[in-house]
């Protein structure tokens, strides 16, 4: 079925539905299903919306679905890797899980890690809104009196990253150049408990960028850190993630990041940790109403530093990652 023969039976079908807004939103609605079912049941090449300017007030989300289509249509079709932030503007809702073990004996869950709901709100802007992560920690036994090297466990909420703000500076479709760059900020809030908050806003700045060959593609970010008090506990920090991906059948992204932090003050300055993450994300699943979903699973592990116990460097020794989107 063309796009041309779907406007028209669109058309055709909405005159049945009596109140003239729900009419332009569902004949959106229905050209963009049309439009996905072309691709069997696997995420098609974005494509423009027709929406209807019929009626300005019942078509400001078909126009708002329309201009969202249309940012993604000039840039890669990539899948957003397990840990690296990705410069492709995305518009969905994301939960993310994992559970790691630190060299001190903690095992801890945390749930969300931060993430939430992503807004195309212009042609090459998205904005993300977050939610708390929390957190569940077991505890270790002590020794002697009073129970010396012991630690509580605890559950609660960590500092919360509500906002980050994208702009996409470059883009190529894979018709194209196949090629993404964004600048990134992120603010996060010292609102955790007091046993996982740094007591610091902190600010972080980053340029993501990417570039496919084929079914092969690097996506990656370098940025910074920087709490605006506490420093000589936090520590200034540099943050590079690269990860490197390969499209097998229509659903297969398997993936391999590195992960890397240096503290340039602080408790741990002058240290560095790096993280390797093997995964794989599995979608995009094509759903009823034009809806995609994702799941992904990695293993990350530290390979250095060795364990330092004060202060614990790296932050775990190794973490099981989950990862669920839902694309709209």
């Amino acid at each position: 079925m063309t796009w041309k023969r779907s406007i028209r039976t669109a058309l055709s079908v909405q005159a049945s539905w009596p109140d003239r807004r729900v009419r332009a939103i569902l004949t959106a609605g229905l050209v963009l299903r049309a439009g996905l079912a072309m691709a069997g049941g696997t995420e098609p090449a974005p494509q423009p919306v027709v929406v209807s300017d019929a009626d300005p007030a019942g078509g400001g989300l078909a126009a708002w679905q329309a201009m969202a289509a249309q940012a993604r249509a000039t840039q890669p079709v990539w899948s957003s890797p397990l840990v690296t932030p990705t410069g492709m503007l995305e518009q969905r809702f994301r939960f993310d899980l994992d559970t790691n073990r630190a060299g001190n004996g903690t095992a801890t869950t945390e749930l969300d890690g931060g993430k939430g709901v992503d807004l195309i709100v212009g042609e090459n802007t998205e904005v993300q809104f977050a939610a708390a992560p929390y957190f569940l920690r077991s505890g270790v036994a002590g020794t002697g009196r009073p129970a010396k090297g012991a630690i509580e466990p605890l559950a609660g909420f960590g500092d919360w990253p509500f906002l980050r703000i994208e702009q996409r500076l470059a883009s190529s479709p894979e018709s194209g150049g196949n090629y993404v760059v964004s600048a990134l900020l992120q603010v996060q809030a010292p609102s955790g408990i007091v046993r996982l908050s740094n007591d610091a806003w902190t600010f972080q700045p980053s340029l993501a960028f990417g570039k496919g060959w084929g079914a092969f593609d690097i996506q990656g970010t370098a940025g910074v850190v920087l709490p605006t008090s506490n420093t000589a506990v936090i520590g200034d920090q540099v943050q590079t993630n690269i990860a490197l991906q390969y499209h097998v059948l229509p659903v297969f992204w398997p993936e391999l990041e590195a992960n890397w932090t240096y503290y340039a003050n602080g408790r741990r300055g002058g240290l560095n940790q790096v993280f390797l993450t093997p995964g794989l994300v599995v979608g995009r699943f094509v759903l009823p109403d034009g809806l995609k979903a994702s799941v992904g699973v990695g293993y990350q592990f530290a390979v250095t530093p060795g364990y330092i116990a004060n202060p614990l460097t790296p932050a775990y020794a190794h973490a099981w990652l989950l990862t669920t989107r839902l694309n709209f």
